[in-house]
């Protein structure tokens, strides 16, 4: 159950906090910008390793977008040309690579033959966070500039979780998730979490290579009575996704009602796998319009003697964009709710 914690978490992990403040004060302080730090430089790794993975930008060109306010939506996504399945580099001689993972590609493929990646960069969503009635918080989601890094060029998706200030002598986080994904093939190379809360710090980097067919991770968490402090890695399937490009990977699938997709995750060197069932397609409310959704009913599960699994719910819109619009997920008490608030478009990369 722990590696399915970590797609519940990429949503859910503000469910401990308590109501929210004024939104544009909130929102000043969650778009606050701050460096963070490059955790390939906290961590001992290797020089070339370190080399590697540091992203470096490849233009200072910035692009600037309005912001809007959530829009009614009635038209459909329009049909777009599909791309190839990424033909991953595989290094593994074919009598050490699982059936397991065999099966896994197999899964993957059917996914990865409707995919067509969405990107737009300078994009930024807000949402908030509801629990027990209670705004608990706010997400920001942002798309930011293409980079470069291990000579590949990447997308670079970010996003922050922020408790409110008013409820920080409770309990207060400020967690950061960094997940770059290359750009030809939509695989990811690196996935960086930085945790900042009252009871504990975790800073979690895990970077892939596709190549060796390998992912490999520094995961350490200071916490009273419980620190954590290691290192691993792990073979990979060909088509996996980071738990948070997992997200991004869904907007690019056609999510026709009745839709059935697979593929793999990896968190930490551990593999589990996503399914995402299409379950409707309706018209919902969200921060006061009628705006018309795919309904996503996102089911994870483990492998041998982790065979466990749990189910969140998730709302695409059908504009071209397929925005985030809303999340709902069961926790041990009550639910939990996330819902756009604002959104900030960006331009579309090729």
């Amino acid at each position: 159950m722990k590696k399915f914690k970590s797609l519940i978490y990429t949503f859910f992990l503000v469910a401990v906090c308590s109501c929210a403040t004024n939104f544009e004060e909130e929102k000043s302080i969650l778009l606050t910008k701050e460096e963070t730090p490059d955790l390939t430089a906290t961590f001992n790794l290797d020089q070339e390793q370190a080399q590697n993975f540091k992203d470096k930008p490849k233009s200072e060109n910035k692009i600037e977008a309005p912001v809007e306010k959530v829009k009614e939506t009635k038209s459909k996504v329009k049909k777009d040309n599909k791309i190839k399945v990424p033909e991953a580099k595989e290094q593994v001689p074919e009598e050490e690579y699982s059936e397991v993972f065999k099966g896994y590609d197999a899964k993957s493929k059917l996914a990865w033959d409707k995919f067509k990646p969405v990107f737009y960069q300078g994009e930024q969503s807000i949402m908030s966070l509801t629990y027990l009635g209670v705004t608990a918080g706010y997400i920001t989601i942002l798309s930011k500039e293409v980079v470069s890094m291990n000579n590949k060029s990447v997308f670079h998706f970010f996003t922050r979780f922020k408790s409110s200030d008013s409820y920080s002598y409770f309990y207060w986080l400020d967690d950061k998730i960094d997940s770059y994904v290359e750009k030809e093939t939509f695989l990811p190379v690196k996935y960086s979490l930085i945790q900042r809360e009252k009871k504990q710090n975790v800073d979690d980097l895990q970077l892939f290579d596709f190549n060796k067919m390998k992912t490999f991770f520094w995961y350490k968490r200071v916490k009273e009575g419980s620190n954590k402090d290691e290192k691993g890695s792990g073979a990979i399937p060909k088509l996996t996704q980071d738990s948070f490009s997992a997200l991004q990977f869904i907007r690019g699938l056609p999510l026709q009602k009745g839709d059935v997709y697979e593929f793999p995750v990896a968190t930490r060197g551990k593999i589990w796998l996503l399914k995402v069932d299409v379950v409707a397609e309706e018209v919902i409310n969200v921060d006061g319009k009628d705006v018309r959704a795919v309904k996503i009913k996102a089911e994870t599960h483990f492998p041998g003697v982790l065979k466990k699994s749990g189910d969140i719910y998730f709302w695409y819109g059908t504009d071209p964009e397929r925005r985030l619009l809303k999340f709902q997920a069961k926790i041990k008490i009550g639910s939990i709710y996330g819902e756009l608030v604002e959104y900030k478009p960006g331009v579309k990369v090729l």
